[in-house]
Parts: structure tokens; C-alpha cells; sequence
């Protein structure tokens, strides 16, 4: 069964623009793009990317109840099996961002899960409460990261028991 994923991405990754774009509010569309479609190929038959959220990381970050609340509504539109944020590696809001997401996804009974290095503030802040696959520091890692967060994600969505965190692959929760 090919599930129906949703992909978050910020506005960098989904083509918008760089930090002169990182107040640009929640949008969607209902294709893969930038990231996404790296995604849909690592996906293939096992998936469909059923649209790309984008959001501004300054926006998402400093306006948290107008982005939660166009999150929750573009998800409850889309219906996905899955939803799956970033990777976001390194960097800070957009780790923060990829955690937020992932919240409003597990409130709605989605599951969700991010990637991200360990030391980032998203990993720090929302380890015990999100399922975070770990990456390197850089988007070199987008591959193999991508790879964990479907092996992961489609064991949520399928609701197959998960052993524990390192035969997993995600960041230990406790």
C-alpha cells in the first residue's frame, strides 16, 4: 500500500528564497518540490508525496500560533498516512521548525518524524517528545537521512511495534 506522505520543508529547501525569505508564511503545494522531490525518489513505490508544506523559519519560530494553526489545517485538508520534516540537520530555527510540525502532526494522531543533528536545539529541546532521526551536521547527509526518516516513518504509519531507539535508528526518547 502506498501510503500518502506530506513533507515539510523551510523556505530554503522549498525554493523560496534564503534568509531574506524566513519570515514568509506557511504555504502549500500539492506537488514534491526543492527537497520533496528527493524525497518522492527515495520514497518510490512505497509513497506519494501529497504535497509540500513550506515555511519561513523566522515565521514558524515567532509566530507559533498563526503557524501551528496553518499547519494543522493544510494537514487535516491533505489527510497523510505520514507526515516527515526537514531534514534539518544543523540548523537552528529550522530544527525548532521541523520539531513544531512535528507536534501539530502527532496532536492530530499523524505520525511524524524529523531529522536532525543531535546537538541541535530542535534535538535538544523536543527529543523526549518527537521521533527525531539523527543526521550530520550538513545537507551532504540528505541521502542517508532521508533514507532513515522513511525507514522510520513508514514503520510509524504502518503501526509496526518499534524496538529500541539505536536498532530503530531515532534518538533515544527517555
Amino acid at each position: 500500500m502506498s501510503m500518502r506522505v506530506v513533507h515539510y520543508v523551510n523556505q530554503f529547501f522549498g525554493g523560496i528564497g534564503g534568509e531574506d525569505r524566513a519570515n514568509v508564511g506557511v504555504s502549500l503545494t500539492t506537488e514534491a518540490v526543492g527537497a520533496s522531490r528527493a524525497l518522492q525518489q527515495a520514497l518510490g513505490t512505497q509513497g506519494t508525496v501529497v504535497g509540500t508544506l513550506i515555511g519561513g523559519d523566522n515565521y514558524v519560530n515567532e509566530q507559533q500560533k498563526e503557524a501551528e494553526a496553518a499547519l494543522a489545517a493544510h494537514l487535516q485538508a491533505l489527510h497523510p498516512d505520514l507526515v516527515l520534516a526537514g531534514p534539518a540537520f544543523n540548523a537552528g530555527r529550522y530544527t525548532l521548525a521541523c520539531a513544531q510540525v512535528c507536534l501539530v502532526a502527532q496532536k492530530l494522531g499523524i505520525p511524524a518524524v524529523t531529522g536532525m543533528h543531535p546537538d541541535s536545539p530542535g534535538a535538544i529541546s523536543h527529543r523526549p517528545h518527537i521521533f527525531i532521526v539523527p543526521t550530520a551536521a550538513t545537507s551532504a547527509d540528505m541521502p542517508q537521512a532521508l533514507a532513515s526518516m522513511i525507514r522510520l516513518g513508514l514503520k510509524l504509519a504502518r503501526q509496526e511495534p518499534l524496538g529500541p531507539a539505536e536498532v530503530e535508528g531515532y534518538l533515544p526518547r527517555g
